[in-house]
């Protein structure tokens, strides 16, 4: 290889041929062209006169200089030059150790990295040395194998969602033959010692390192200060910049939908920066996931676990003393303990029942009507969780209402007449203290406080399955705590007041946390991470899983359980990604318990990798790597071939219009279209709310829809208090367009976007974002050419059935009030997401019909009204186009459509839920 500074050439023998030239050169203007032929009668006379004087006409220099150029090309082609050529191996002939952090962090740039990896194992190729390729992800020790079969390698490795094991590296070093090493790093450490393992490889032999510019960044779980949801995005260094956190919720389809963003702030040398998510806590406790909205990642990416799902609660106390002693009476109790883990209702027993309520809460409360009876029963077998306090009442109706056959069908076991007292003046015995709790049970792993007492409490009928049911016991063993699973709900009963009047239990902290445990069984709770004690012995399987780049994935059904062992460290590790996991039992999955592990905990923090060794060279992904244009000079060459032709044949007359050809083709060359410009960074979209738009690829279409959305943008800031960015136009084959709450896509009639296009748009409407068709033809359909294109866009986005807009949908009241939907034209239908009316459910014929659809916004909003000539303004913010006639109200009617869109987009089905507020207190007795 020869090498001169930034360029190289792999066969520079083949240069030699560059001697030639010159004598081309001479050879050239000593042989002219063929001369042009004419037929010429009188040529006849000249027969047989001899010219004593002969001299060849010479052939233009121009095209003995692009012959010379082709030839030149020919020959540096054949060089095979690379530009940039890397330097990084020697002439050693043994393996080249290429190592690759194949981890988390590693998902926001992977393919610079697999180019990276490309190149190096090309360079090796190129070298003739075997290549030993080593994922830090795969749990495989790599053997020498050729280039390309490295390279095949690497093209089926994708990043893991846990860190790299760069421990498994070190360890395997001894029985390595490697010679150079290549380790193509994320520039974080993971908790490992990097120190060592980076001298270790600098001894072996010369040592490369090609990292990140900037390392990935992470995000914790989400918690709750003070009624706000907030959580930290670390890093391991960096200077003043603004990161996006994303909020999604899960739908009931098994998707998901954003439902809120918040931005994180580092101030030069920060390491860690929080999001502050201030939201209601009912659209808090629907958090699924928290994502960064750019450079997402398995560690980028957090599972929402218990700590936010606060279970709509209802609580019956029923205290007599309620307005004499609050502080010491049950209620009160309850209320402090329920706080972190229930948004809680109170009142009485008949309207809690009529009340959607995941939790009840029952202190002291004796015998049930049979309504209400049959109703708890039903509302337990449906999935309900119900927690029972014992005391005088309770214990007053097992005396009075049941025989010594009989038991109250609503307490987990049969408990016996009378109570148990402990301690006191007429009692020989004394108080007793908590026994250990059920190793298999939800207590399991709680600390016991020596403090705890029990005075007085209810007894259970010993009986053959009381063990199995049996959550928590005293000293002495006597059950405390029981609970039975009735269908798919609980019945959980303490045998203790819930107040202080029994025990001291409710003073305690254990109390708070025993609720804490027993809520995981409620429907929809999910519980954070168990301690490490109470995993031993434990199978568990997943449920839902992230990928390396940070996506909810649901697990397959049947997959392999885990031993309960290896989620000791509450964290992702190789082979047990970041997700749900639940229980199995006799190698089913239950809910009896669920387990949130994400890539981080609350108190992490995230560290850069130290400084390599002295000798190292160290270089940056995405810099300037080795560039081959041989291929290019051949090409080049066969065109300069080409246009050689051209020429000779105009020379010699037997090309005509070689001229026009000339300049067709210098034409073409001017005016090659242009690619379309990037659309804005997501970072900066998401930090306020953004309007989109589809480009067409029509120049006039796309302006307009720009005018459009800045029109609508203007009427949204001067009307309401949103306050739009500016528009965005975007290409949904190749931008991010999940960032967007609305697209306006005016449909173009014999342009259909491509089938990944329709593919990315058909993610977006699924993810939960709104589109906006509009055909522009002011049919009251769609017009016969785009009705066709209408149904193949249709089942390309898999469209939910429509129905027109009548005056019932919440779009005709989301902020004005709207009987019509005019644009640049009138009297067209709008068209959205149809009601089902075959799903079984008795319909009252008094509820508007759009009132029945789910409280999502509907995908997709179809017209032909041409609403962007009548929202566009210039950047004076003066109208663009011309709508309706002078004095009529059509355009402010169009503009009030457009805001009436944005903020249904925004605030979905609240305004149809307020229409029916007035109803819904009266029967609430407020």
């Amino acid at each position: 290889m020869l090498s001169l500074g930034s360029l190289a050439f792999l066969n520079p023998w083949v240069l030699a041929g560059l001697v030639a030239l010159p004598i081309l050169w001479w050879l050239l203007r000593a042989i002219p062209p063929r001369p042009k032929v004419e037929a010429f009668a009188g040529i006849r006379l000249l027969l047989g006169l001899e010219d004593q004087e002969r001299q060849a006409d010479k052939t233009p220099w121009w095209l003995i200089a692009l012959r010379v150029l082709m030839i030149a090309a020919v020959l540096f082609g054949f060089a095979d030059p690379i530009l940039n050529p890397s330097e990084r191996l020697t002439r050693g002939e043994g393996p080249v150790l290429v190592v690759m952090d194949q981890g988390w962090a590693s998902a926001p740039d992977w393919e610079a990295r697999k180019n990276a990896a490309s190149a190096a194992i090309d360079e090796a190729g190129e070298a003739n040395r075997p290549v030993l390729f080593w994922p830090l992800g795969s749990g495989e020790t790599p053997v020498p194998v050729s280039a390309p079969v490295a390279r095949s390698a690497l093209e089926a490795t994708e990043p893991a969602p846990w860190a790299p094991d760069r421990n498994a590296l070190a360890e395997a070093l001894g029985a390595l033959e490697n010679e150079e090493t290549i380790w193509i790093h994320d520039g974080l450490s993971h908790g490992q010692d990097d120190s060592e393992l980076m001298a270790s490889l600098s001894d072996i032999g010369p040592l490369t390192m090609i990292g990140p510019e900037i390392p990935a960044m992470a995000l914790t779980p989400p918690r709750l200060e003070e009624g706000r949801m907030l959580s930290d995005v670390l890093r391991a260094s960096g200077g003043e910049e603004t990161r996006v956190v994303i909020a999604y919720a899960e739908e009931d389809n098994g998707g998901e939908r954003r439902i809120g963003a918040a931005p994180a702030r580092f101030a030069l040398g920060d390491t860690a920066a929080t999001a502050d998510f201030n939201m209601p806590a009912e659209i808090i406790a629907r958090v699924s996931r928290l994502a960064l909205a750019d450079g997402a990642s398995a560690g980028g990416a957090v599972l929402a676990d218990g700590s936010l799902s606060r279970l709509t609660t209802g609580l019956v106390a029923g205290d007599a003393e309620e307005t004499i002693a609050t502080l010491t009476s049950a209620s009160h109790y309850l209320r402090e303990a329920l706080q972190p883990w229930a948004i809680l209702r109170e009142g009485s027993l008949s309207n809690m029942l009529e009340a959607p309520i995941s939790v009840l809460v029952l202190a002291d409360h004796g015998a049930f009507s049979e309504t209400d009876q049959a109703v708890l029963q039903d509302w337990v077998d449906k999935g309900g969780l119900l927690i029972r306090f014992a005391g005088p009442r309770l214990a007053a109706a097992i005396g009075e209402s049941f025989g010594a056959t009989e038991s109250d069908p609503l307490l987990p076991v049969r408990l016996r007449r009378g109570g148990r007292v402990l301690g006191g003046a007429l009692a020989w015995s004394k108080p007793r203290t908590l026994g250990p709790f059920d190793p298999e049970g939800p207590f399991r792993a709680l600390p016991i406080p020596d403090e705890v007492d029990v005075r007085t409490q209810v007894l259970a009928e010993p009986s053959p399955d009381l063990p199995g049911k049996v959550w928590a016991t005293l000293d002495d063993g006597t059950p405390l705590v029981t609970a039975d699973r009735r269908g798919d709900g609980w019945i959980v009963l303490f045998h203790v007041t819930a107040d202080a009047e029994w025990s001291s239990l409710p003073l305690s902290g254990l109390f708070v946390e025993m609720l804490g445990r027993i809520f995981t069984l409620a429907p929809g709770s999910i519980a954070a991470s168990p301690d490490p004690e109470a995993l031993a012995g434990t199978e568990w399987r997943a449920d839902v899983v992230l990928d390396a780049r940070g996506a909810r994935v649901d697990a397959e059904p049947g997959g392999d359980t885990l031993a309960g062992a290896r989620f000791a460290e509450g964290r992702a590790q190789p082979g047990i990604g970041p997700g749900i996991y639940l229980q199995a039992a006799s190698g089913e999955s239950t809910d009896s318990g669920r387990l949130v592990l994400n890539q981080f905990r609350t108190d992490d923090s995230l560290e850069a990798m130290p400084d390599p060794p002295l000798g190292t060279q160290v270089e940056t992904l995405g810099g300037a790597t080795a560039q081959r244009f041989g291929a290019w000079l051949l090409g080049g060459a066969l065109l300069l071939a080409m246009i050689d032709i051209l020429a000779t044949l105009w020379l010699s007359g037997r090309l005509m219009g070689g001229r026009q050809v000339a300049a067709g083709l210098l034409a073409a060359a001017l005016f090659w279209p242009a690619g379309s410009a990037d659309a804005q960074d997501p970072v900066a979209v998401t930090a306020e709310t953004t309007l989109g738009y589809v480009i067409t690829g029509n120049s006039r279409i796309d302006r307009t829809s720009e005018q459009a959305m800045r029109g609508l943008g203007f009427a949204l800031t001067a009307r309401t208090s949103v306050e739009p960015g500016p528009a965005v136009g975007v290409d949904p084959e190749r931008d991010d367009i999940h960032v967007y709450p609305v697209l306006y896509w005016p449909l173009v009639q014999g342009a259909l976007p491509t089938a990944g296009a329709l593919e990315r748009l058909a993610e977006y409407i699924s993810g939960g974002g709104m589109l906006l068709i509009d055909t522009q033809n002011g049919k009251a359909q769609f017009g016969r050419a785009s009705a066709v294109e209408m149904r193949e866009i249709a089942r390309s986005l898999n469209l939910p059935a429509l129905a027109p807009v009548d005056g019932d949908h919440v779009l005709t009241r989301s902020f004005y009030l709207l009987d019509r939907f005019p644009g640049r034209w009138r009297g067209g239908t709008v068209w959205a997401e149809a009601p089902n009316p075959d799903d079984g459910i008795e319909r009252d014929p008094s509820i508007p019909q759009f009132d029945r659809v789910d409280d999502d916004v509907s995908p997709v909003v179809v017209g032909s009204a041409d609403w962007a000539a009548a929202w566009a303004v210039d950047e004076e913010g003066y109208f663009v186009f011309p709508v309706g006639r002078a004095g009529d109200r059509q355009r402010e009617m169009a503009l009030r459509f457009g805001v009436n869109l944005v903020l249904y987009a925004l605030t979905g089905n609240y305004k149809s839920d307020l229409v029916h507020a007035p109803a819904v207190l009266e029967r609430l007795g407020q």
